[in-house]
């Protein structure tokens, strides 16, 4: 307990330090948090319970940005909950809607002894510069989130279908320069069978065991299954990516072939790095397929065994 009010004491100092060799006016509150205002707002200030939105820009004392909000896209927080930094939750005390300042808080009040990741050390004094933007209640907050959940879906359906025209146009040039004679399906998958199978088209509840390469539009293969690891699942329940699901229901047991994939219908604006696997965002993915087995739901194999019954007591009769 010494060491740790030792360590709080020297970290206050460093501050205080600081500030004074900076000589920044900073007024300090009883919790040990020092704050200057540059700008005075004129709206209200927040209760405990409201919804803060603020601008910010994050520094260590050297100068280092180790965090700040992006445009139009501010930190909302519930002031007094200290569901966000403690240090920066007391601070929202000292602004009024439209007001900007500078908030200087010792380590105890920021990361403590633990700092965060790389960006903040262990015992990092932090310095905030705010922004207050608006000020909302339960009610005004919900309709605000509303808002903001309308506009990002606005956007991503946007970006979707301009990034969905650019995709055609990809496996439009991949079929051409690869030479594939593929069909399409009304959500953009391409797909061509290259060796035909037997038996009926795979449909929503079959067991489908597959071997597959996957490539980007590049010919570089992401990945790929193994003859003692073969991808085996039951379609229609998305344990595998969209495109590829809607892809196979134009294959049969024993086919093979080649499905194109939009990058809607695969990872969209992701990326994924993971266990060897490295896609871009907006990726376009063509897959090399072999059906190795199609096994029907329960259900579904007593139909058919049913069905083969009555067609050899016909030919017995016959």
């Amino acid at each position: 307990m010494c060491f740790t009010l030792q360590a709080q004491k020297e970290n206050t100092q460093k501050l205080e330090t600081y500030i004074k060799e900076n000589k920044i006016k900073a007024l300090s509150s009883d919790d040990g948090l020092y704050y200057f205002i540059d700008k005075k707002g004129k709206g209200n200030q927040p209760k405990k319970g409201d919804y803060v939105a603020i601008d910010y820009v994050g520094k260590l004392l050297d100068g280092t940005t180790f965090d700040k909000t992006s445009k139009d896209d501010p930190f909302i927080f519930q002031y007094g909950n200290e569901a966000s930094m403690k240090g920066l939750d007391l601070g929202m005390a000292f602004f009024k809607v439209g007001s900007e300042g500078t908030l200087y808080i010792p380590s105890e009040l920021a990361m403590g002894k633990t700092g965060d990741g790389k960006m903040i050390p262990p015992n990092a004094p932090l310095i905030f510069e705010i922004k207050m933007k608006r000020i909302m209640d339960y009610d005004g907050y919900s309709k605000y989130m509303k808002t903001i959940e309308a506009k990002e879906k606005q956007s991503y359906e946007a970006h979707v279908k301009t990034q969905f025209l650019k995709d055609k146009k990809l496996i439009n040039d991949y079929c051409i320069d690869k030479k594939l004679k593929t069909k399409r399906t009304e959500n953009g998958v391409n797909y061509v069978v290259k060796k035909k199978g037997k038996g009926d088209l795979i449909v929503n509840g079959d067991m489908v065991t597959i071997d597959y390469e996957g490539y980007l539009l590049d010919g570089s293969k992401f990945d790929a299954s193994t003859t003692t690891d073969p991808l085996k699942f039951r379609l229609g329940q998305n344990k595998v990516i969209p495109g590829l699901e809607e892809g196979l229901r134009g294959f049969n047991n024993g086919s093979e072939g080649w499905i194109i994939i939009p990058s809607k219908l695969a990872y969209g604006q992701r990326s994924i790095k993971e266990e060897g696997v490295d896609l871009p965002a907006n990726s376009v993915l063509a897959f090399k397929i072999k059906v190795n087995d199609v096994e029907p739901p329960a259900f579904k194999q007593k139909q058919l065994a049913s069905k083969k019954g009555k067609k050899k007591k016909k030919k017995r009769k016959g």
